[in-house]
């Protein structure tokens, strides 16, 4: 079977690790790579095919500059692109900082500049995808991955899977914590993508999420995700919240954070990943892949240290992984698209926590209305779990989130800029018509390359 990573960007070689380390069950005869940036598209192939030779691929890894070719005859899609590279995320998050919203990759204006840039071009590459291999499906880890998902479903014929690492984190830190591993674990969650909460942890049957509330100090010593939230705030909740949470719990701090700390989080990868994809094309250049790999390493584990330290007013915090621990150990968006690669085409069903339609598990949701829930997956996709209604004290924010990411899809796919005023208007973070419509307009001016027709009646994504 063929896979096609669509985006090859700097976090390619640790998915191709991993498909590596599950070559067996996965049954890959070829890894193909495909990014519309020439130049990145070589670098990231000759560094994928030094990782694949170091460890041992016995599937080739190809690449192409044209789309159709890549995509040609794949059973599997991973898309990972990112439009505009740090550049312009960097304007997404400036942008909003400047009003006093928040500014960060997926959550608020962040979010939604980088749909509007990201869902034309994306739905772009579907036609092209949906021509050269019709049946294949899509794992989408294109960020927000909730809200592109939506519009692949939506907007294509693909199909479409959206995954996110958090929930699988989540799940092994409370392992951890509770002295069990991760296949003991249960999790009742429910949400959006960035937007979720852990209902229930279920260990041979039994509730324990009660005990972990009781112990939430402990918990929060034991992971710096769990020390975003004070114990008063999670046993207020009744629930174990998802860490992007933080930005809604804590908006004035965070924003607060951010700006005493100079710069933004796409400001500080592009510090690390500029200097890092200039040192692969000179060490691979002269032959020396070893050194390259280890470069890439270090400076991959700098990048996980530094997650969400400066937003949270906590830089300089220990590495959540470990010292010294490798990069290419950790399994992340990675594990979890492979799990979902293996319960399809190995035909070993998992319970994984997907986003996928709603089917209209809430009364409040459309049926094509993309949710994160646990789902059962087998040869035939995924099928959700039968959820239990989303507790009161979330669903106000869940269901203006979703209006926002409704309107968001609509903004991108027609070129309104009526829709894209309301879409901010309606998210919590902006919650206001004033600070909506200059923000729209100041993304417009910003991307203004990315979104020629923006704004035009006329416009709309074939």
């Amino acid at each position: 079977m063929k896979l096609l990573l669509l985006g090859a960007g700097i976090r390619t070689p640790l998915l191709l690790a991993g498909l590596i380390r599950r070559q067996d069950a996965l049954g890959l005869d070829e890894v193909a790579l495909y990014d519309d940036d020439p130049r990145r598209l070589a670098t990231m192939a000759a560094f994928a095919g030094a990782v694949a030779q170091q460890q041992g691929a016995r599937f080739a890894v190809s690449h192409a500059e044209n789309l159709a070719e890549a995509a040609r005859g794949a059973g599997f899609v991973f898309s990972a692109i990112r439009v505009g590279q740090e550049s312009n995320r960097i304007l997404d998050e400036r942008i909003p900082l400047q009003y006093g919203v928040l500014g960060q990759e997926t959550t608020g204006p962040g979010g939604f500049a980088m749909a509007l840039r990201t869902i034309p071009a994306l739905l772009r590459h579907a036609r092209v995808i949906e021509a050269e291999a019709p049946d294949a499906w899509m794992v989408n880890f294109t960020n927000p991955a909730g809200l592109i998902t939506q519009a692949l479903l939506a907007h294509t014929k693909l199909k479409a899977i959206g995954i996110c690492d958090t929930p699988t984190a989540i799940r092994a830190g409370l392992a951890r914590f509770l002295g069990r591993s991760d296949a003991d674990l249960f999790l009742d969650y429910a949400g959006l993508n960035h937007l979720g909460w852990v209902r229930r942890v279920l260990v041979d049957g039994t509730d324990v999420l009660p005990r972990i509330l009781d112990r939430y100090e402990a918990l929060a010593a034991s992971s710096h995700e769990w020390a975003l939230f004070e114990p008063e705030l999670v046993r207020l909740l009744g629930l174990l919240p998802n860490e992007y949470l933080y930005y809604y719990y804590y908006r004035e701090e965070a924003v607060a954070n951010i700006v005493a700390s100079g710069s933004t989080r796409g400001e500080q990868i592009r510090t690390i990943n500029d200097p890092l994809w200039t040192t692969l094309g000179e060490l691979l250049t002269a032959g020396q892949t070893d050194e390259a790999l280890a470069a890439y390493d270090r400076q991959m584990q700098t990048r996980s240290a530094t997650y969400m330290a400066r937003e949270s007013g906590h830089e300089g915090a220990p590495a959540p992984g470990g010292a010294g621990d490798s990069i290419f150990a950790d399994e992340g968006y990675a594990g979890l698209a492979m799990d979902v690669m293996a319960a399809v085409v190995g035909r070993q069903p998992a319970t994984l926590i997907l986003n996928v339609r709603s089917e209209g598990c809430w009364s409040d949701f459309a049926a094509d209305d993309v949710v994160e829930l646990p789902c059962l997956v087998d040869e035939h996709g995924p099928r959700l779990l039968v959820p239990a209604p989303l507790p009161e004290i979330v669903r106000p924010l869940v269901t203006a989130v979703k209006t926002y990411e409704r309107l968001t899809i609509e903004a991108a796919v027609t070129g309104s800029s009526e829709a894209a005023v309301r879409a901010l208007m309606v998210h919590p973070l902006v919650a206001s018509y004033s600070l909506a419509r200059r923000i729209a307009d100041d993304y417009r001016s910003a991307h203004r390359s990315y979104l020629p027709r923006f704004g035009d009646v006329s416009y709309k994504v074939a």
